[in-house]
């Protein structure tokens, strides 16, 4: 399993009857009765939170709640958790979704000791993931475990109480971006409002090419000095990013050099790293930074999720093309082939046509024969076709030519034998024969075909 793949959503067998599952509604269309039948199966209660009336078919065991259109989604979740009648609540906003077979058992979680929520979320063939604090003990005459408005947040709660977060987080995974309509100005109205606004901010910045203001967001946060620590290190990266984006490459490396020293698990520190050497043209140091993200991310198929917030992963795919090129042009060319024979087996054979060009010429390049006509075959056909477009004529002449070098003459007489009996009028196709008919010792073939020519 990896972070680039769809989140494994497994729903075994497992006792969460000591957790009450919480979905907040925004919109009913949001509800999923298949879904909350499912969790009512396995949760020991679950509730629906919602301005709207219980639909019909929505069995009377699910708790419904009505909530107040001018209530703030942090008031709704205080009010639920003075109201829980199991020790442990786990929210989740709309269409979420809950991987049910990885979640902690309730052995591992203590009035100390809280799970994260990691929030995970696809666009543009990119993941992201984000933290925030989803599951809590109820705390029944607690007046508010959460602050902010409309992105509740505990951040205060835990850190006056000294409580943990533990290393392995529930995972979810979302349809949507969790902050992208989230109103920053009015969040920061209230007086206790979550620190992540101001990742919120400035990574909006970021994306707007703002760098200046986004890299002012991240400071003003690290200032803070309590913090959870996935936090802080979405703000040591975003400054870093800033500081790249601003050419201040130097200053960048730094971070991303102390943020590695601080959690080696992460991903942006070392794309960072990659981008800035790759852009100098250091194509070994931008090989290392990159090999060292790709087994984070896919070592062996263990499931490595960063330990920090506003992270993002490239897919298998770009990251492979990505060292398979670094490795060529650091001149390893069995390593930038291995890499790309990789992309081959695991998309079954159905890579781009440039990918096995780069897959043919490196195996020339190599000179491995077997390698070599294999991949000239997945590009040509086998045989090669009768007729060739202007463009793949003067292609396959190419690729020919790279075969000659490397005195690999039975396939270039196989292919230009055939093109020549069904074009007898093509004098390209005639003089390349007769070349590889004198390279094969043919020569009284050779001297009949250069007759004709005559």
């Amino acid at each position: 399993m990896n972070k680039n793949e769809k989140m494994n959503t497994n729903q075994e067998k497992k006792d969460v009857s000591w957790l009450e599952l919480v979905i907040d509604l925004s919109e009913l269309s949001q509800l999923d009765k298949e879904m909350v039948n499912r969790y009512a199966s396995v949760f020991g209660k679950v509730t629906i939170a919602s301005e709207a009336s219980r639909p019909d078919h929505i069995d009377s065991a699910i708790n419904w709640v009505r909530t107040h259109a001018d209530q703030s989604r942090t008031q709704r979740w205080n009010e639920l958790l003075n109201a829980a009648e199991l020790n442990w609540m786990l929210f989740l906003n709309g269409d979420e979704r809950i991987d049910i077979g990885h979640l902690p058992s309730e052995s591992e979680l203590a009035d100390k000791l809280w799970a994260p929520a990691l929030i995970q979320f696809t666009r543009d063939e990119k993941l992201y993931q984000f933290y925030q604090m989803r599951c809590v003990p109820a705390t029944t005459g607690v007046e508010a475990l959460f602050d902010g408005k409309e992105l509740p947040d505990c951040t205060r709660y835990i850190t006056q109480n000294e409580i943990s977060v533990a290393m392995n987080p529930v995972f979810i995974e979302s349809k949507v971006h969790p902050y992208e309509v989230l109103d920053t100005d009015d969040e920061m109205s209230v007086f206790n409002y979550s620190p992540q606004v101001y990742l919120v901010t400035g990574d909006r910045y970021l994306k707007d090419r703002k760098y200046v203001h986004s890299a002012a967001q991240y400071r003003q946060l690290l200032k803070t000095k309590k913090l959870l620590p996935f936090d802080r290190l979405a703000a040591v990266n975003g400054l870093a990013s800033s500081l790249t984006e601003q050419y201040k490459w130097e200053q960048a490396l730094v971070l991303a050099d102390k943020s590695l020293e601080s959690e080696p698990v992460q991903n942006i520190p070392y794309l960072i790293q990659f981008r800035i050497h790759q852009l100098n043209k250091h194509w070994k140091k931008a090989y290392e930074a990159l090999r060292k993200y790709y087994e984070v991310q896919f070592y062996e198929n263990i499931y490595l999720f960063s330990k920090a917030n506003f992270e993002v992963a490239i897919s298998r795919e770009v990251t492979i093309m990505n060292l398979a090129d670094l490795a060529s042009k650091n001149g390893n060319l069995e390593q930038a082939f291995d890499y790309l024979e990789e992309i081959y087996e695991m998309k079954g054979g159905l890579v781009s046509e440039d990918t096995i060009k780069q897959l043919l010429v490196l195996s020339i390049e190599m000179a491995d024969h077997d390698k070599s006509v294999l991949y000239f075959h997945k590009l040509f056909g086998d045989p090669v076709p009768k007729t060739l477009s202007e463009s793949d004529n003067a292609e396959l002449n190419d690729y020919m030519d790279m075969f000659m070098k490397n005195k690999w003459y039975d396939l270039v007489h196989s292919v230009y034998s055939r093109l020549y009996v069904a074009h007898p009028e093509n004098d390209e196709y005639r003089r390349r024969l007769i070349v590889t008919l004198l390279k094969t010792n043919r020569i009284e073939q050779a001297r009949d075909l250069a007759t004709k020519v005559a």
